[in-house]
């Protein structure tokens, strides 16, 4: 790792120095390089909305538009030391797609940054907040759709595993739930830094911030682990310092990306503690308000998405809840790409998140599922769901196929060219494709030829090229 970081810091430098070398001639477009790359500003949400519930934590925004008569959606943005705006980023917004594709009821968080009223915050308290939300949004009897990126991902499966007949859908995408999987950064460093788990570092740098974990913690990590990346960027910006539409996009992304949210400290150590130092999530040992919670009753149609690429959250550790559900309708879809790339990336977002909010749309009308009808979803109705053509990998799985956590043994599967677990752990390479289609595998008669990709992501697309996601 260290021979690999020198090696980036080397090409760094020497981009750094041609760029210099080319700019010394141009003192204005270096002044302006230097105002552009430094001039940060707060992230703000790109949709309008209205603040409909507060709380010292955290926010509730209605983005609802029009009215019509769908199950409604809540949006749980990542909790990672980052605003939860980057679901609204310009051109490549998580809340408008939704919109288009009907899903006009629609709600998101708004995770506020940790304060010294708030630094004892538990997810307890978070989760109350969360049913508040959910009584508010669908009544105390209602249903709601809900898609949880990342963080906000093992919260929403977390949720729905203590309110299952309050949940019409659930998406988890890039979500650390089965947090012993894969082979990321995060696990490499998981014995240097919590060696046997002896988490004393942690629980002194809380410490020694006010029982707060602060933001720029978070991001000096991620920035740590592409360093290059990050510095080629901003030297770019000296070949676009005229060009609006480039330093608009490059703006929007870094103002989000360098703006940190600090995290109550307390909620901080208890989830590295119990889901990425024990993983009791995923083997149904986790503890929250005493009781004991079980992704087996998660029972809503599942739609599970993983990034290929995704270095802070492989996607072993979202794709291996398919096997913990007891849901009778199971999807899992591998894009191509990394962790941000994953929720707005534009070809993720057309070849991937359209289907899927189809699906979830489909699922949503009137009669289907209805609020408080957590039936089962029928087989002329999983048979009739909308499916992409060039998913990487997509399965239906019968719920008798799925596998509880921790059992070593878990039974028959069906047979497919996707990844199975072992003793000696998950596998090392993604879901083989079948021909650039989805493969489903089905106990019951699926659909015929999946037809061809859902049209392109909403919202103007910047021409020229630029830092995130794409």
């Amino acid at each position: 790792m260290l021979r690999q970081l020198t090696q980036a810091m080397f090409g760094a430098t020497a981009l750094s120095a041609r760029v210099m070398a080319k700019s010394i001639p141009m003192p204005v477009d270096t002044a302006l390089w230097a105002h552009e790359t430094t001039n940060r500003k707060p992230p703000k949400w790109n949709t309008r909305n209205e603040l409909v519930l507060a709380a010292p934590f955290a926010l509730l925004r209605d983005f609802s538009v029009g009215a019509d008569d769908v199950v409604p959606t809540l949006l749980f943005p990542p909790l990672a030391g980052h605003a939860s705006c980057i679901i609204d980023k310009k051109g490549q917004s998580q809340l408008q797609l939704c919109i288009t594709m009907g899903l006009t009821k629609l709600y998101s968080f708004d995770w506020l940054s940790a304060t010294s009223a708030t630094k004892d915050t538990t997810e307890a308290d978070r989760l109350d907040f969360i049913t508040r939300a959910v009584d508010l949004i669908a009544g105390p009897a209602g249903t709601v759709n809900i898609v949880g990126d990342c963080q906000g991902g093992w919260e929403a499966a977390l949720w729905t595993t203590l309110h299952p007949d309050r949940v019409n859908t659930l998406i988890v995408a890039g979500a650390p739930i089965d947090t012993s999987a894969g082979n990321g950064p995060a696990k490499k460093l998981m014995p240097i830094m919590i060696p046997r788990g002896n988490m004393a570092l942690y629980k002194a740098m809380v410490k020694a911030h006010g029982g707060i974990w602060p933001g720029v913690n978070s991001v000096m990590g991620f920035m740590a682990m592409h360093p290059a990346t990050h510095v080629a960027e901003h030297l770019k910006v000296y070949a676009h310092v005229h060009d609006r539409e480039y330093l608009d996009h490059f703006n929007d992304f870094y103002d989000w990306y360098l703006y940190p949210i600090d995290l109550p400290g307390k909620l901080y150590l208890w989830a590295l503690e119990h889901l990425f130092v024990k993983n009791e999530l995923f083997t149904g040992k986790l503890e929250v308000a005493g009781q004991t919670v079980s992704l087996r009753s998660i029972t809503c149609p599942v739609f599970l998405l993983g990034g290929e690429e995704d270095d802070i959250t492989p996607w072993q550790q979202v794709h291996n809840m398919r096997y913990a559900v007891g849901s009778s309708l199971v999807r899992w879809h591998l894009a191509p790409g990394g962790h941000i790339g994953l929720f707005i990336g534009r070809q993720s977002q057309a070849e991937y998140w359209t289907p899927i909010l189809a699906q979830v749309r489909e699922l949503s009308r009137p009669g289907v599922r209805g609020a408080g009808n957590n039936e089962p979803v029928s087989t002329a109705t999983a048979s009739s769901l909308p499916r992409a053509g060039t998913l990487r990998a997509a399965r239906l799985l019968p719920r008798s196929a799925t596998a509880g956590p921790g059992s070593p043994t878990p039974g028959r599967r069906p047979r497919s060219p996707g990844p199975r677990r072992s003793p000696a752990g998950p596998a090392a390479t993604p879901p083989t494709r079948s021909g650039g289609r989805a493969t489903i595998s089905s106990a019951t008669p699926s659909a015929t030829s999946p037809p061809t990709p859902g049209a392109p992501a909403p919202g103007p697309r910047p021409s020229t090229p630029g830092p995130g996601p794409r």
